[in-house]
């Protein structure tokens, strides 16, 4: 006997049949978003420097604030070095001693830098190239390195460093007497890489704090242009 209940055909569209959705986070934009965030890390570092290790204790480190806004900039006005600091016996590298008045008829572009310092290491060719190409002008490029920043490698480290990247031109090796003052002579911050153009006359007539790939160098251009034409005088 046939019976009374009519059965119905399965639809084929069972919820367990349903399409999955894909997930938006695939391997590859997982990975893009990583290289993306990696280049605004390393544009951040770049642009703005490493903060130097603090000096030891005894050493008075700068208290003012660097001028507002961003640098690569000019002091407020132009700086004088010092007679103190221009007559000081600096030591170098080699163990040989100099003063920044040994270079008075030579614009002088100081350098203070670290060996673990990212954007040193990125501004150190440009300032190579600069010293080649300007030293028949009267340019005197002079690299300086404090005992609190090389803690690690010491003299040897920056020493090899020095060596390895063919580095042509002098390096000073300071315990903060230099570095800390010229500093607080133009209200910077203590941060590293930090450059001061330095005129024929002993005036800071250009200050650098960080680095900046796109700005730096053409902006150090000008000023040791200006220097060597005598145009950078107040």
């Amino acid at each position: 006997m046939a019976s009374s209940i009519e059965t119905k055909p399965v639809s084929e569209n069972t919820a367990s049949d349903e399409p999955k959705k894909e997930s938006f986070w695939t391997g590859g934009r997982v990975a893009i978003t990583v290289i993306i965030a990696g280049l605004i890390i390393w544009y951040g570092v770049a642009r703005h420097g490493a903060k130097n290790v603090p000096p030891p204790s005894g050493v008075n480190t700068p208290t003012t604030k660097a001028p507002a806004g961003n640098n690569p900039a000019a002091p407020p006005a132009f700086v004088m070095v010092p007679a103190e600091l221009r007559e000081a016996t600096l030591q170098t590298l080699d163990g040989k001693s100099l003063k920044l008045s040994d270079y008075a008829d030579k614009v002088v572009v100081l350098n203070m830098w670290a060996t673990w310092c990212g954007p040193c290491r990125m501004e150190m060719p440009e300032l190579i190239k600069m010293s080649n190409e300007y030293k028949s002008r009267g340019l005197v490029v002079l690299g300086l390195t404090t005992s609190y920043n090389e803690q690690q490698g010491g003299q040897q480290g920056v020493k090899d460093y020095v060596k390895e990247h063919n580095v042509p031109y002098q390096q000073i090796w300071d315990d903060g007497s230099l570095a800390i003052p010229l500093v607080q002579a133009v209200q910077g911050r203590s941060v590293i890489p930090q450059s001061f153009v330095i005129s024929r006359e002993g005036k800071i007539i250009k200050h650098f704090s960080g680095f900046n790939a796109y700005q730096t160098p053409q902006l150090m251009r000008q000023a040791i242009e200006e220097a060597l034409d005598n145009k950078g005088k107040a």
